[in-house]
């Protein structure tokens, strides 16, 4: 029947609650440190929409979600700069959007490297985060006193993010950060944890293993 099938697709789905991917062009660090000005862009963002919500309820959520998103990757992004991981300047989120909004964006369409041109940066960060919720909590409460202990999903956060080389003009880095959450998991939690995740693994972060690895083998250390 439907809960049974419900209850092995859940079960399905929990194997992962969490999950990061990266890729990026060979040189992403000789690149990425030649940057001297970076900004972060809007997030889109897609939250879960629920059946009591207006249109202009929905859009407002969404816009909200989206410059909290840009904030809060802002604010992971000044962390690494004030410890001397990132050298270049971040433009503050206020500043970007008054210039972007100010230009009639987003719904005058720009390229990447017009993009870059109007806020005179180096590089722009941009990307999609959504916010779904494919079981409530009542729904998965009612699922767990039927099946016992079946570790269902109530909440999936999703965060992609792209860097935008403006000399190159080709996109050299991009993550995707997943997060799901059991009962009782709290979404604000589960969004700030996907923004610092994908922050720190940024090719301006020479704390990362990796990128230090590269960085000194560009400078011949």
């Amino acid at each position: 029947n439907f809960m049974n099938q419900l209850f092995i697709l859940l079960s399905l789905t929990t194997l992962l609650f969490s999950c990061v991917s990266v890729q990026e062009v060979p040189d992403v660090v000789g690149i990425s440190q030649a940057h001297n000005r970076i900004a972060v862009l809007p997030i889109d963002a897609t939250v879960e929409r629920k059946i009591w919500m207006t249109q202009d309820k929905y859009n407002e959520l969404n816009k909200s979600k989206s410059e909290e998103t840009q904030q809060r990757i802002y604010n992971f992004m000044q962390f690494y700069s004030r410890n001397g991981s990132i050298h270049a300047e971040i433009m503050s989120p206020d500043e970007v959007n008054s210039i972007l909004f100010g230009a009639g964006f987003p719904t005058t369409k720009f390229t990447n490297n017009d993009l870059c041109s109007l806020l005179h940066v180096d590089a722009i960060i941009f990307g999609q985060i959504e916010v779904r919720e494919p079981v409530s909590e009542v729904a998965a409460m009612a699922i767990n006193n039927a099946y016992g202990n079946a570790m269902v999903i109530t909440n999936i956060v999703q965060l992609t993010l792209n860097l935008y080389d403006a000399k190159s003009a080709k996109q050299i880095w991009n993550t995707q950060q997943v997060n799901r959450g059991q009962m009782g998991s709290i979404k604000e939690n589960m969004q700030r944890e996907v923004c610092r995740r994908a922050v720190r693994n940024l090719p301006y972060n020479l704390k990362k293993r990796r990128y230090k690895k590269a960085y000194d083998q560009l400078n011949g250390f």
